[in-house]
């Protein structure tokens, strides 16, 4: 079994690993309830948050968002991206006033804790019921970082020690909420458009990504963790739920099949670039790449194994998809988006790159980078427009905003983009 690096890069460079946090949040939160729970009973139970949410804090936390998702719900709903949450947060009045002073857009920095909450309170709009369809979301796993150190009261800093860093004898990989020295950092605000790119210090996005590792480091960690029980429940095929038609969700990883072959991975996009792995279960192998081109990579990285295609999932994974869709009301209401909102827009800046690329939203579209250029069609649904997806239902919020100094402004998963006249 082994793990090979590919590509002509720095295997010894210090990189932030984006997304790819999520997963090992999970990982860590997980192996410390292992040690007073067990995993296969308490992932699925409904009522194990309000069980050991004794302390004031993390009751009111959790009340948050049984509100918000409208009902009880478990580790999986959460962590299989399942529990009807956006990918972010809405636009803050805050940050609103800070791009009208020519600051850039700093989404996913939220440094102080009262922010923090206030930002659970007031800016997240659901997109489904619990447990009815897939939607990634960065909002999932910092609910699931927060609950946990205000319920033991503990640092997750120093989980990610015991069970990451110690544990796999990493030798320059760290977990932080502020950057770290010598972190490789490049703009890439000409090439994405995603908050996950702003070269910042993460705050309580750490949850999501806050992890700085390694080629080296990382090659170490995942022939390691594959092994561990903790992880083989995160990746148990017999639970996972689908999030597209190829594409499985266990536990905040990503599961492709191919015969009778499982393949693990998952990607990390940051201000530092783009990293991904993939594991295949059959041949004892996996791969490791870093690039700036997130959507060639792919092909790359899969590739070694052989694999362009993969199986699709099997029925049992998209049984509350079908049941979502079986009761799902497709008479939704047509309203054009407002004509003060239509028009030309520009992206606000990120970082210290300015793009001149024109996006449109029109009465019943917009036109956005995701990486390439793409027109959403747009849906009126519980009092907000959101995208169309491909079956007809709702997809992420499209936010309009409007300045005290008349400026209009749209959000769309976290991306901020201002009319021009």
């Amino acid at each position: 079994m082994g793990v090979q690096i590919i590509g002509s890069v720095d295997k010894d460079r210090v990189y932030c690993a984006g997304s790819f946090t999520k997963l090992l949040t999970t990982y860590v939160c997980l192996s410390f309830l292992k040690e007073h729970f067990d995993l296969n009973v308490i992932v699925d139970d409904e009522a194990f948050f309000d069980g050991i949410c004794q302390n004031q804090p993390s009751k009111d936390f959790l009340q948050k968002f049984q509100k918000i998702i409208g009902s009880q719900f478990t580790i999986r709903d959460i962590c299989s991206y399942y529990s009807g949450l956006p990918y972010t947060f809405d636009l803050s009045d805050q940050e609103l006033a800070s791009v009208e002073l020519g600051n850039p857009f700093k989404h996913h920095s939220i440094p102080d804790e009262k922010y923090f909450l206030e930002m659970c309170e007031k800016n997240i709009t659901p997109i489904y019921a619990n447990r009815c369809k897939f939607h990634y979301s960065e909002i999932a796993i910092l609910f699931l970082g927060y609950i946990i150190e205000k319920i033991y009261q503990l640092d997750i800093e120093d989980l990610y020690q015991k069970y990451i860093i110690k544990q796999f004898k990493l030798q320059a990989s760290h977990f932080a909420r502020k950057k770290v020295e010598n972190v490789y950092i490049q703009d890439l605000s000409d090439k994405y458009d995603y908050p996950s790119i702003a070269i910042l210090d993460h705050g309580y996005f750490c949850y999501s990504n806050g992890y700085y590792t390694t080629l080296n480091d990382m090659k170490t960690l995942i022939e390691n963790i594959v092994e561990q029980p903790v992880f083989q429940i995160m990746v148990d095929i017999t639970k996972a739920r689908a999030a597209s038609n190829r594409l499985l969700n266990g536990l905040t990883i990503e599961i492709r099949q191919v015969g009778d072959d499982i393949i693990y991975g998952y990607e990390g996009l940051s201000y530092s670039g783009c990293n991904i792995w993939a594991y295949s279960t059959k041949k004892k192998e996996g791969y490791i790449t870093f690039s700036n081109n997130e959507e060639e990579v792919y092909d790359i990285i899969y590739g070694q194994f052989g694999y362009h295609d993969f199986d699709k999932v099997p029925d049992y994974t998209q049984k509350s998809y079908i049941q979502f869709l079986k009761n799902y009301d497709f008479n939704t209401l047509t309203k054009d988006i407002p004509i003060e909102y239509q028009g030309n827009y520009r992206r606000v800046r990120i970082n210290e790159k300015e793009l001149e690329t024109i996006f449109r939203v029109g009465d019943n579209s917009i036109v956005i980078r995701n990486p390439d250029e793409i027109k959403y069609d747009v849906m009126y649904f519980n009092n907000y427009y959101h995208t169309k997806c491909k079956d007809n239902v709702q997809g992420s919020r499209v936010g309009l905003y409007s300045a005290n100094s008349g400026n209009k402004y749209m959000l769309y998963d976290g991306t901020l983009y201002k009319k021009i006249e």
